[in-house]
């Protein structure tokens, strides 16, 4: 694996055999080291390339330490929205501040892989599935297939405006039922708006929390690698 900046942004890449490559944007407050290890087990042939993009916001993560993130969350509003039971309201309502901006400048960074590769698989991890989302809304004829790992959906009545033009995206979701970050009913709505509108569309909700379990990864994989 290689560490290069490309188009202001920092990012971990792993070649591969085929003509395919695949961007992954990491969840709030983690970095683009978080989920690189993965390609090992979705691409043990090393057929695709890959390209794990680091957020380009530093965010406190508590106990001195500092993670990275694509657009700000009010953490404390968050979790206590959860709590009081109101958290459809804190993203469904609206677009979160900063989406639209890093939306526009990684549509330039993939717009430039795709004069490098035939096609491109986009997605991420809570906050960078959220960033996926808004990107494919925006710009889906760039992308060949988008994965959703721990998902939300925000701002509804634009995106349900925008699904539209999804339609022929083929796109994997997937979400824990116990997730106590983002709230599984808000993915299961966003499934809902999904499914009904695209093609070809694959939802795993899972046993668990905010994470990405084995066999998770082994449906992405699978995903992935299905043509």
């Amino acid at each position: 694996m290689n560490f290069e900046r490309i188009d202001n942004f920092d990012v971990i890449t792993q070649k591969g055999s085929s003509s395919t490559a695949v961007v992954v944007l990491h969840g709030y407050g983690a970095s683009f080291q978080d989920l690189a290890p993965l390609y090992q087990y979705l691409d043990p042939k090393s057929e695709l390339n890959w390209y794990f993009v680091d957020g380009p916001l530093s965010v406190d993560i508590g106990m001195g330490m500092r993670g990275k993130a694509w657009f700000p969350i009010d953490m404390m509003e968050l979790n206590q929205a959860i709590v009081s039971g109101n958290f459809e309201h804190v993203f469904a309502d609206h677009s979160p501040e900063g989406l639209e901006q890093i939306t526009d400048q990684l549509e330039v960074f993939i717009n430039n892989l795709k004069s490098q590769h035939q096609d491109i698989f986009l997605g991420g991890f809570s906050q960078g599935s959220m960033v996926s989302t808004s990107l494919a809304l925006k710009n889906p004829s760039l992308l060949s297939k988008l994965f959703l790992l721990s998902s939300t959906l925000y701002d509804q009545k634009r995106f349900e405006a925008e699904i539209g033009g999804l339609k022929t995206l083929a796109t994997f979701q997937s979400h824990g039922n116990m997730d106590p970050v983002l709230p599984i009913n808000m993915a299961n709505k966003l499934s809902e708006i999904l499914k009904s509108h695209l093609e070809t569309y694959e939802y795993h909700p899972f046993s668990g929390g905010h994470e990405i379990p084995l066999n998770v990864i082994d449906s992405l994989k699978d995903f992935l690698h299905r043509n």
